[in-house]
């Protein structure tokens, strides 16, 4: 979620699946490194779940991911300055720790909402109301994407 957000935020394409779920092209392999849009996107990750009425957010984070322990501290600090409450773990295996949740999960990740119990299309509903700007491609022909935070509509 969170780089694909940063790459929402820097003008990079998202693609809308069939699934109604935003994706980007851009991949993390064995190395997480922390972007202009790292903090900004993560502002916006907590103003709009805490808008929500969410009284706690937990993150995985994938711990072979090099950097990924100073990505928790940097999540930790920015939620604590925030005052949200926000816990950030680091796991050998997220997608299992979320699909195994009976928590609302928030993912755009194919593995995990073919297994997981419920999910919320956060990606989508922060673009559509923070990042109107993004370089969209719906990938299913013949409709439009309507930024509803997850229910696709015709137009």
């Amino acid at each position: 979620m969170l780089t694909l957000l940063e790459s929402a935020l820097s003008g990079g394409v998202v693609l809308l699946g069939r699934d109604g779920c935003c994706r980007d092209i851009a991949g993390i392999h064995r190395r997480y490194r922390k972007v202009t849009e790292t903090a900004p996107v993560l502002q916006m990750i907590g103003e709009t779940v805490t808008g929500w009425g969410v009284t706690c957010c937990r993150w995985w984070l994938d711990k072979p991911v090099s950097n990924s322990g100073r990505l928790k501290t940097f999540i930790s600090d920015l939620a604590l300055a925030a005052g949200w409450n926000v816990r950030v773990e680091l796991s050998f295996n997220p997608d299992k720790v979320l699909w195994e949740s009976q928590q609302v999960i928030a993912t755009s990740d194919g593995v995990v909402l073919d297994r997981c119990r419920q999910w919320v299309n956060l990606t989508r509903a922060i673009i559509a109301e923070r990042i109107p700007q993004a370089r969209l491609v719906d990938l299913l022909p013949g409709e439009g994407w309507v930024g509803d935070g997850g229910t696709r509509r015709s137009h």
